[in-house]
């Protein structure tokens, strides 16, 4: 997932690198011997498999900079931290942004994304979820 714009910058970068090594490796005409004809679509599929992956986040990143998602469905309590992330970016906040918001460094904010809020208390999940303005919803199910 990118967290920030440094990120999407990097993953930009890495787009154009991975479609000129697709490029590349697609003008060259694969060899005769079957284990190196094989080796060479392995490789082929892995670089569009990342490539794609790329993309994908890229997009999303993007989408979420527009507010063009407005809810997050989670699944999982476990989602959470991810939820937090992607409503800062909805948000249109920085790291530094919301670190003000909390009263706190922009390193604890950058550290706390990082780890997908690990280490966090509940009551500072609670804190970033107020400085984000933002509900949370869960339904609590007993099997």
């Amino acid at each position: 997932m990118i967290c920030n714009e440094r990120q999407y910058l990097v993953t930009k970068a890495q787009i154009r690198k991975f479609e000129l090594a697709i490029a590349e490796l697609s003008s060259k005409t694969p060899p005769d011997d079957e284990n190196q004809k094989l080796r060479h679509q392995v490789h082929l599929d892995a670089l569009n498999s990342q490539l794609e992956e790329m993309l994908e986040e890229v997009e999303e990143y993007e989408n979420l900079k527009e507010g063009k998602i407005e809810r997050l469905q989670l699944d999982d309590f476990q989602q959470l931290p991810e939820a937090l992330i992607k409503a800062r970016i909805v948000r249109g906040l920085t790291q530094e942004q919301l670190a003000d918001r909390l009263g706190v460094k922009p390193q604890q904010v950058q550290r706390d994304e990082a780890n997908k809020y690990a280490s966090a208390s509940f009551s500072k999940i609670l804190e970033v979820q107020r400085a984000l303005n933002i509900d949370i919803k869960e339904e609590v199910i007993f099997k």
